[in-house]
């Protein structure tokens, strides 16, 4: 049995990281291509293109790696079919009960290094192709219709630009005694880091206290004024990213009480559980590959079972990516979103590995 697994494993691993590597080049080569003219702008010429491509790596495999199992599960029985090793295990009392219990480690095991790679490559690619700003990461993540909202010394700063990876535009602080209330207001056209702190250009101050209804107009505040925080332009960044472009221990921070970033605390706890459910989820993939791949006619190639797991594969993508998005948005609470999808197909590749024994 041992030397079964062996051999099973094996050809996973071999296929698996095939496949990883051919969708990793088409998808970034495509990828690098729709964004060629923001490269060349950037004056990096023609090495830039692999620069991106390297950075954007870990992104993309974040979001096919469990495509991948699927496909190299697929593969992997297609190749025993064709050969007739599939009929050899059977005839051997492997069943495809069995024969799922031999792949678990491996495939498990693939999953479990996938989101390890992805939790250390992701959000420095992530922060990386920021301070770069091409493509998508042009610095979208703060806009007038999606601001940065933070808290920082007790008081409330809200930033409604981006300019560039060290250059904030229009930002307000709010700053607040010890009850709560605001004080005074800032305003400045932008804030740039200069490596010991904040420099705040066009700065305007309003004081509130005492005010009682009373009207008062904003000062201009002439001279330097600094802004004095803990920020820097990589934490500032990883409060613009998307949640689940970051690492689980960030994602941890963001969700406790107190703490701010670009989505509310509960997108960050669906992307932080959704990445930990991942092994779950190509596990019951797994079942359901193993039970359509039980085909031994002597015609058989596998071809058809082929497409109808890679359908199969698509449809659970799309279920756990709408699920994904509600969640995100709030529109259905994190455990909901995250249990659906994992019940709904672990109770479809129970029946069709059930189906396989009684056959």
């Amino acid at each position: 049995m041992f030397k079964f697994s062996l051999y099973l494993s094996k050809s996973f691993l071999f296929t698996w990281l095939t496949v990883v590597f051919g969708f990793l080049v088409l998808i970034g080569l495509l990828d690098s291509l729709a964004n060629g003219a923001d490269i060349v702008a950037s004056g990096e010429g023609f090495k830039g293109t692999f620069k991106y491509m390297a950075l954007r790596a870990p992104v993309i495999f974040d979001r096919i790696f469990v495509f991948t199992l699927v496909v190299a599960i697929l593969l992997t029985y297609v190749k025993l079919i064709r050969q007739h090793e599939l009929v050899a295990l059977l005839g051997f009392g492997i069943s495809a009960t069995r024969q799922v219990l031999l792949l678990v480690p491996v495939v498990f095991g693939a999953a479990l290094l996938s989101i390890t790679f992805i939790d250390y490559t992701v959000a420095p690619a992530v922060r990386a192709l920021q301070a770069w700003g091409i493509g998508e990461y042009k610095i979208k993540n703060i806009t007038p219709d999606n601001p940065l909202w933070l808290e920082d010394n007790g008081a409330i700063v809200r930033a409604i630009d981006r300019e560039s990876y060290e250059t904030l535009a229009k930002i307000e602080i709010f700053q607040r005694n010890e009850l709560g209330e605001v004080d005074s207001i800032i305003w400045a056209d932008r804030a740039t880091y200069t490596g010991e702190g904040w420099m705040l250009d066009g700065v305007r101050r309003l004081d509130v206290k005492g005010a009682d209804g009373e009207p008062r107009e904003s000062n201009t505040v002439d001279g330097a004024a600094v802004w004095t925080t803990s920020q820097t332009p990589k934490s500032i960044a990883r409060l613009a990213a998307e949640p689940r472009d970051l690492s689980l221990s960030e994602m941890r921070d963001f969700m406790k009480p107190g703490n701010s970033g670009a989505k509310p605390s509960f997108a960050y706890g669906f992307w932080h559980a959704h990445r930990l459910t991942r092994p779950l989820a190509a596990l019951i993939l797994l079942i359901a590959c193993a039970a359509l791949m039980q085909r031994t006619g002597r015609e058989d190639t596998g071809d058809r079972t082929l497409i109808l797991g890679i359908t199969l594969g698509f449809v659970f993508l799309i279920i756990d990516g709408a699920m994904a998005t509600f969640a995100a948005s709030g529109g259905i609470a994190v455990t909901p979103a995250i249990a659906m999808p994992l019940l709904a197909f672990g109770l479809l590749s129970a029946f069709l590995l059930t189906r396989t024994e009684a056959l």
